[in-house]
């Protein structure tokens, strides 16, 4: 084999080991990762408190028979914002029960302050604080009737001032209510009372309004 030939084999080697290097690193490359961050933004869900307090709001107008669109659109705001205020003392004093029993009787006392500027009728107002208990669990300060010359409610009477420590709702749809000052009264659902003041004696209304003391 003369030179001129061997130049030309020799070359036509390189060329075929260069193609081959080629075509092994393009098929080795690595490939290009592109990596995305998605940041989620947390927002407090307020659905749940604004449902509860529209329906809250309702039961109060159909119980006093409100007729006022006015007035029902602050009692719905007063609810809402008792809603996020349990909320957040639910949050804020998970472990300290005695906090928590004060935050939730300042957000009940507010609340029920905030309903007799909404509702801007003493007569509504005195019907809607005798059964405030029918409206939301203690505990809360019990009050006196503001309209003249009507009575103090019942809870103010038996309570005394001493405000609800115990509140228990049953299937049946009675309703048991304890006192600070140790007086007792439990609602059944014919609408029957019995009464036990702190003083020992017992009262029994029946459902045709019937009282009877010992």
């Amino acid at each position: 084999m003369n030179t001129k030939t061997l130049l030309l084999a020799a070359t036509a080697a390189l060329a075929t080991a260069c193609s081959q290097e080629k075509t092994t690193t393009d098929a080795t490359a690595p490939e290009t990762t592109v990596t995305t961050t998605t940041t989620t933004t947390t927002t407090v869900d307020s659905t749940a408190y604004r449902t509860a307090a529209d329906a809250l709001a309702e039961r109060v107008a159909t119980d006093l028979k409100m007729t006022d669109e006015a007035a029902k659109a602050r009692l719905r705001t007063v609810y809402y914002s008792r809603g996020r205020t349990l909320r957040d003392a639910d949050a804020r004093y998970a472990t300290d029960t005695t906090g928590r029993y004060a935050a939730i009787k300042a957000a009940n006392d507010a609340a029920t302050r905030d309903v007799k500027t909404a509702l801007a009728n003493d007569g509504l107002y005195n019907t809607y604080s005798s059964g405030q208990s029918n409206y939301y669990e203690g505990p809360y300060t019990t009050l006196v009737a503001t309209e003249t010359p009507a009575k103090p409610s019942l809870n103010a009477r038996v309570g005394q001032g001493s405000g609800v420590v115990k509140l228990e709702r049953e299937n049946d749809g009675d309703n048991k209510t304890k006192y600070g000052n140790g007086a007792k009264v439990k609602r059944s659902d014919d609408g029957s009372v019995k009464i036990k003041m702190a003083d020992g004696t017992k009262i029994k209304i029946d459902e045709n309004g019937k009282r009877t003391v010992k």
